[in-house]
């Protein structure tokens, strides 16, 4: 009865959408037998993870057929035993994500008191899936160099994985280019990327959350996968199995650091005698983690491991831009040298149409020279915004200014989890994740006029159990959450209209204070200014929720 009350309370938990989980863990399977190869029922086997001593076990059935799932990325000791034969034990079985490792046990005639002890044999095949594919596992992930270093980027290196991103965006807080990936010769971006086994996407399967690289145990990546758990997407799929905690206290500090002075001028900023705008990218971050203790209080080697790790980035990356600007006598109304590039420079006195026939011809200003008190106050103001021209440019003044842009990015991430070997019965974890982005760009005159901040923020949170009713069924509840927002604020938000001269019905009318937009648009001199404001604000966040229950 307690048992029944347990599964319907479990049950009525599941939110969202309950269905397969897609697992990140491993499987053992195989039959035990005897000298003449006949099956032994009832004969237990255990799996004993060695860095945890979190232990797992089933019994045979009456075909001597056995299987452990849910088994966490590491190296195993298997044990089988059963009444009337010899002890056996296994040492070093790797099992790595989403394995299903077959290893078939003989037992030998004996007393329970004796063991045989298995130290070496053939390497093990994966003969019980059609899977395909590979885990870049944690050596690789600890020694493989990698751009950004964005673990997902290991991913690339799989089999039947095709990159096809501008590599020079593949850090942490980027989300297309460590996801730009063609898997099993699908179209880009259309893959399956899972965190410890929970969806890790944006709406546009771009990844979401880049955990840093000493967080991460393993990468699974498979462009053929044949579980009926995945198939969300016409593309393969890549699982980041995160670090736990172990009974061994260990962790890891780090920088990595470029900075200005080694990196070359650009070419452009060095054609127009500009000084190098400062450009830098530090990273630096650490982990921790262990088994939980408190001094005469609790003691969890073995019970209870905690684990942490953290990141941070701050990226000045140059990104000179050539624009047109109004020179000083434009300001003025003294059109007057474009004349001297062509006759489709002349301006008209708009105030001077007159009808003729189908057709309206205006009066040109003479010397194009636009007098003084024709000049609109409003649009004064806006030319406060503009520099002066820093290079020569054209005869019509097309790419008269170099911009000195630099976009800036500042970016934390911090990750925490906690593991549980609650007694032989139940296995738990729990873990969050978050990650916020804050990059500024396109701020080319360093004022209101243009640029905006991209903000991308990321939390998620799983809950994990694997709970072992009896020797032969077990079972895996999970509920995961995440939620990823992505948002643009413009320079020119929160700016009354009123200051340039606009009239104050005009910011009282406004849903919203911004500098109001000024566009131009030439269809006859072919050079345009740069606008004003040429970003708009956006929100949109993506949320995530899932729940799954695999017996």
């Amino acid at each position: 009865m307690q048992r029944r009350m347990f599964v319907v309370f479990l049950a009525t938990c599941m939110m969202a959408v309950s269905g397969f989980a897609q697992e990140f863990r491993g499987t053992i399977t195989g039959r035990v037998t005897d000298a003449q190869s006949a099956s032994i029922p009832n004969a237990k086997v255990v799996a004993t993870l060695l860095n945890t001593g979190g232990k797992s076990q089933t019994v045979t059935g009456s075909d001597g057929l056995y299987t452990i799932p849910f088994l966490a990325p590491g190296i195993y000791k298997l044990e089988a035993e059963a009444s009337g034969f010899k002890r056996y034990v296994r040492d070093g079985v790797e099992v790595n994500a989403g394995d299903r490792v077959g290893i078939d046990i003989g037992l030998s005639l004996g007393q329970l008191n004796e063991t045989i002890t298995v130290t070496a044999e053939t390497t093990m095949l994966d003969t019980t899936s059609a899977t395909a594919g590979q885990v870049i596992n944690s050596s690789q992930v600890e020694n493989l160099p990698m751009n950004g270093r964005t673990p997902l980027v290991l991913a690339q290196l799989a089999m039947g994985v095709v990159p096809n991103s501008d590599p020079k965006f593949n850090r942490p807080f980027d989300n297309a280019g460590p996801s730009g990936f063609s898997m099993g010769g699908a179209p880009a971006q259309q893959n399956e990327l899972l965190v410890d086994g929970a969806p890790d996407t944006t709406w546009d399967l771009r990844v979401s959350y880049n955990p840093p690289v000493d967080a991460v145990q393993e990468v699974r990546v498979h462009a053929f996968e044949a579980d009926a758990a995945y198939g969300h997407t016409g593309g393969g799929t890549a699982n980041v199995i995160m670090r736990s905690g172990t009974n061994a206290v260990h962790g890891s500090l780090y920088e990595f650091n470029q900075v200005s002075a080694l990196q070359a001028t650009n070419f452009f900023t060095n054609k127009a005698g500009q000084i190098k705008p400062v450009g830098r990218y530090n990273q630096w971050g650490g982990t921790a983690g262990g088994p939980l203790w408190v001094p005469k209080v609790f003691n969890g080697k073995n019970k209870v491991f905690w684990f942490f790790a953290m990141e941070e980035i701050n990226d000045s990356f140059p990104e000179p831009q050539t624009l047109m600007v109004p020179t000083a006598a434009e300001r003025t109304g003294d059109l007057s040298a474009l004349l001297k590039v062509g006759g489709n420079y002349q301006v008209y006195d708009p105030l001077t149409g007159v009808l003729n026939g189908s057709r309206i011809t205006r009066t040109p200003f003479t010397g194009n020279l636009i007098p003084t008190n024709r000049l609109s106050t409003i649009a004064k103001n806006y030319l406060s915004f503009y520099p002066l021209p820093n290079q020569t440019g054209g005869p019509d003044g097309t790419n008269n200014y170099l911009s000195p842009a630099v976009r800036k990015d500042t970016y934390n991430s911090e990750m925490g989890r906690l593991d549980f070997n609650l007694g032989s019965k139940n296995k738990m974890f729990w873990n969050f994740r978050h990650n916020d982005r804050i990059e500024d760009r396109n701020d080319l005159f360093s004022n209101a006029a243009a640029g905006r901040d991209l903000l991308r923020i990321n939390w998620g949170s799983t809950l994990d159990d694997v709970h072992t009713f009896n020797g032969t069924t077990m079972a895996n509840f999970r509920l995961n959450f995440s939620r990823f927002r992505e948002a643009t604020v413009s320079f020119g938000d929160g700016f009354n209209a009123t200051t340039l001269g606009f009239p104050a019905y005009v910011a009282a009318a406004a849903p919203k204070l911004v500098l109001p937009l000024v566009r131009f648009n030439s269809t006859t001199a072919g050079a345009d200014y740069q606008q004003i404001t040429s970003d708009t604000d956006s929100n949109r966040p993506f949320n995530i929720f899932r729940s799954s229950a695999t017996w």
